[in-house]
């Protein structure tokens, strides 16, 4: 094992010092059911690692380098409806199949501090269709939980 040099270490040290920390978004489904993730025959875990991964990076985008961020996703209530029948469909019609989610969420920091729930929800989201030419999987409910993190936290 080699040895740095006292003056070397002392200096790394000093310089990791001054990096500013990363911002740290946990979130957590602290629900045993979910008015639509959690039917039959629809994958629950992919849907929630995707909105987790998702606020996540909007944490990266938006919250102070030194600040945490508790997210409990309440409920969630996808997009569209889901068909039954032979094949696993959703179906946006347009009417009360609205993207909505309750948040319980807790903002810690050294300049601000907050705490609260919401439920959020999206009635327009067949007015704004995704502009990629494959449109993102969740791409309603992510541009929804957006508007929300950017009304929330954003400086």
């Amino acid at each position: 094992m080699t040895r740095l040099p006292l003056k070397l270490a002392v200096l790394a040290f000093a310089l990791a010092a001054t990096l500013p920390a990363s911002a740290a978004v946990t979130v957590s489904f602290p629900s045993p059911t979910y008015s639509d993730i959690g039917a039959p025959g629809f994958d629950a875990d992919s849907v929630k690692n995707d909105i987790a991964r998702h606020l996540q990076a909007l944490g990266g985008k938006y919250l102070e380098p030194a600040e945490d961020l508790w997210i409990e996703v309440m409920d969630v209530d996808l997009a569209g409806e889901r068909t039954h029948g032979r094949y696993d469909l959703r179906v946006a019609r347009g009417n009360s199949d609205f993207p909505r989610m309750t948040l319980r969420y807790k903002l810690s920091g050294p300049q601000r501090n907050a705490s609260g729930e919401d439920s959020i929800g999206d009635s327009s989201y067949l007015w704004f269709p995704s502009r990629a030419r494959q449109p993102e999987r969740l791409d309603s409910e992510k541009r929804m939980l957006d508007d929300w993190f950017k009304q929330r936290f954003a400086r």
